[in-house]
């Protein structure tokens, strides 16, 4: 392994030591009453050192953010591996797989929903934000390759917009779909989830 393989290597590391303790800390006391200064003693490092990795809050934010969409994108793509699954019935169970992802990540359900605020806050140049643009991006077009399926096997109706389709379904699941019906508090939630994915389902299906 060359030096610079070396030194990146490394850097990533650190990355990911930072990040792991920075989420801590905004788990355990929350973003708003956190500071870089809290990161750095949870790193082990300096304030001045954590500045050499991370500009700002937002961008240790947003690399949280990224954790939970890679866990979401996880489970759509077991999803779309499914063989015995239509188009439509994979929009289905895509959708209780982002269920089972709030429910056993609530936390990081909690950052999706500041992905905006965090995403203003780090700047358009910063590769952080980059990188999780890229996951969002891949999200998006793993659901519109679920509704082309579907529209290809006749399950889902032709005469819509696969990609535009997958924007409104993945801001529904994220964060249209209201707070209550993914309460885990409340025992109807299930029930009421289920009923909103029904309707999902019923307005893209092909049958009449």
């Amino acid at each position: 392994m060359g030096t610079t393989e070396r030194r990146n290597r490394e850097r990533k590391q650190r990355e990911e030591q930072i990040v792991n303790a920075a989420e801590k800390v905004f788990f355990e006391r929350g973003f708003d009453n956190s500071t870089m200064d809290d990161v750095a003693g949870a790193a082990e490092l300096s304030k001045g050192a954590l500045y050499t990795y991370f500009k700002t809050k937002n961008e240790l934010c947003i690399c949280i953010v990224s954790r939970a969409l890679a866990l979401v994108l996880a489970g759509f793509e077991k999803v779309s591996a499914d063989k015995k699954l239509n188009g439509l019935k994979m929009i289905g169970e895509a959708g209780r797989a982002f269920q089972h992802f709030y429910r056993t990540n609530p936390k990081y359900y909690c950052a999706l929903l500041s992905y905006r605020h965090h995403r203003g806050g780090c700047g358009a140049e910063s590769r952080f934000l980059q990188h999780t643009l890229k996951e969002n991006d891949r999200i998006n077009e793993l659901l519109a390759s679920m509704l082309r399926k579907g529209m290809a096997d006749g399950s889902i109706r032709g005469n819509i917009d696969a990609g535009k389709m997958a924007l409104t379904l993945w801001g529904e699941l994220g964060g249209l779909i209201p707070g209550f019906i993914l309460n885990g508090e409340d025992p109807d939630s299930r029930d009421l989830f289920e009923h909103a994915l029904e309707l999902i389902c019923c307005g893209l299906s092909n049958k009449k």
